[in-house]
């Protein structure tokens, strides 16, 4: 039996009906006969996904992995790459639908010797309703964000790299992270905006932005394997380990103590400013073209007197576990 061109790697945790769409969209997927594998990885579901899995019949190869309990995203795609027998491994997350132009739109890219990968475009449902500010968004409208849930990566290349690496124990920063390494050797990532995926929205619990700041502890390892890339491919204003507006609550609560301690009133004042615009930037950053109420703004403002701090305990707890780790070498590669 021939190997396919293009393996399609999915991993899930108890999404079974999202599941479901996902396999149903691929099957519709325009190209030739034999050209694709999908490879699911169940990391360690309970809700009747291995069933619905089994009972499956389709017109393309299906694989099903089954991790005994959750490894976590990273590791899942990294066993289900090394199930794969495609010359090109296709990342999709389990929550998503592709259109039928998905792959052929862009397998011509990979043509080019230089291009290891190639993200697609990913947005919301035309019929989603507009986000609120608890609403988890994930979209990729222009490139450059290399989400796992819409993107392409030459096997070889990844396998070179040893595949996503596993200390990015939670879904963030190991998309990032494997996508530096790829530039940090020399070849390109192209864009596709035809090899479109729908993410829905899903409406997270208030307290999203509190568990969220955890998400700190990796911000470390990422800036020291790629201090370059994290510096210019990263948005300063709030793509890196603290939005900006968190220096204003940073400066600002330390300086208004210190200002009313020795009775400078004017330091006092310059410094409850510079944490209330803080904080009011950090509000408005997560409610800024979202449907926002009165009651949202209510919820959040208290949040906000805390997360920057919860944030930046994580970011030096992530400072100190990987103190050690070194940058990666960069390689240019002859055009």
């Amino acid at each position: 039996m021939s190997a396919p061109r293009l393996s399609v790697i999915i991993p899930t945790h108890n999404r079974k009906e999202l599941l479901t769409l996902v396999l149903d969209s691929l099957a519709r997927l325009r190209g030739q006969a034999g050209e694709l594998e999908v490879i699911v990885v169940d990391d360690g579901s309970w809700d009747g996904t291995a069933e619905d899995l089994d009972a499956r019949r389709d017109s393309f190869a299906l694989q099903v992995l089954r991790n005994d309990k959750s490894a976590g995203p990273a590791a899942a795609r990294n066993r289900g790459a090394r199930a794969a027998r495609g010359e090109i491994l296709g990342f999709l997350d389990s929550d998503v639908i592709v259109n039928p132009e998905w792959w052929a739109s862009a397998a011509p890219h990979f043509d080019d010797p230089q291009v290891a990968g190639v993200e697609g475009l990913t947005r919301a449902p035309d019929r989603s309703p507009l986000p609120t500010p608890f609403t988890h968004v994930v979209a990729n409208a222009r490139g450059g964000n290399f989400l796992t849930c819409n993107i392409f990566y030459r096997s070889s290349v990844f396998h070179e790299l040893k595949g996503f690496d596993e200390r990015f124990q939670r879904a963030n920063r190991e998309d990032s992270d494997f996508a530096f390494s790829v530039l940090d050797r020399g070849f390109r990532i192209a864009f596709e905006p035809r090899a479109v995926v729908e993410h829905p929205l899903f409406e997270g619990r208030r307290g999203v932005y509190l568990r969220e700041a955890r998400y700190g502890l990796h911000e470390a390892l990422l800036r020291r394997k790629h201090p370059g890339l994290y510096r210019s491919r990263l948005k300063w204003i709030d793509g890196r380990a603290f939005p900006v507006f968190y220096w204003g609550v940073f400066w600002g609560l330390p300086f208004m103590l210190i200002g009313t301690a020795v009775k400078l009133p004017i330091l006092a004042a310059l410094a409850a400013a510079a944490f209330f615009l803080g904080l009011a930037g950090s509000v408005y950053a997560v409610c800024r073209k979202r449907r926002t109420r009165l009651g949202d703004l209510l919820v959040l403002a208290p949040q906000f007197l805390v997360i920057p701090w919860l944030r930046l305990y994580w970011v030096l707890r992530g400072e100190w576990k990987y103190r050690k780790v070194k940058p990666e070498v960069t390689i240019r590669r002859k055009k």
